[in-house]
């Protein structure tokens, strides 16, 4: 395959890719990101670049092509199909908030011990007469 490399970018795209590459919290976004910035920066070309990022070459170019036709929009997952989420971004929040939250400080009762009116789980001994 002939070497594929990305059109000159500007400094203000260059921002944009590094502030995309330290900030997302999505590790495929930033790997995206990286591919563009070793293209631009280091002038590397896709083979290159995919033997760094590990990944296959057919993916760098693909996400090239996907820069060029969309912009830094582009590295983004498309949509996808199926059952949306069922877990709302409210509902993690609060669950978040929850599950930090020392045991105690929730005002439930707690105790040491296996709850009231379980069944031991070995019979006591009986005394050898």
């Amino acid at each position: 395959m002939r070497a594929i490399r990305l059109d000159e970018l500007s400094s203000e795209q260059l921002s944009e890719l590094d502030q995309l590459y330290h900030t997302s919290p999505d590790p495929r976004v930033r790997i995206r990101a990286l591919m563009i910035l070793l293209s631009a920066e280091r002038h590397l070309v896709a083979a290159e670049i995919a033997a760094l990022v590990r990944q296959h070459e057919e993916t760098v170019r693909r996400w090239f092509a996907r820069y060029a036709a969309e912009g830094i929009c582009g590295l983004a997952d498309a949509p996808r199909s199926g059952t949306p989420p069922k877990v709302t971004p409210a509902y993690r929040q609060r669950l978040l908030e929850l599950v930090r939250r020392r045991p105690r400080a929730l005002g439930l009762p707690f105790s040491s011990g296996p709850p009231l009116g379980w069944p031991t789980l070995w019979p006591r001994r009986q005394a050898c007469a």
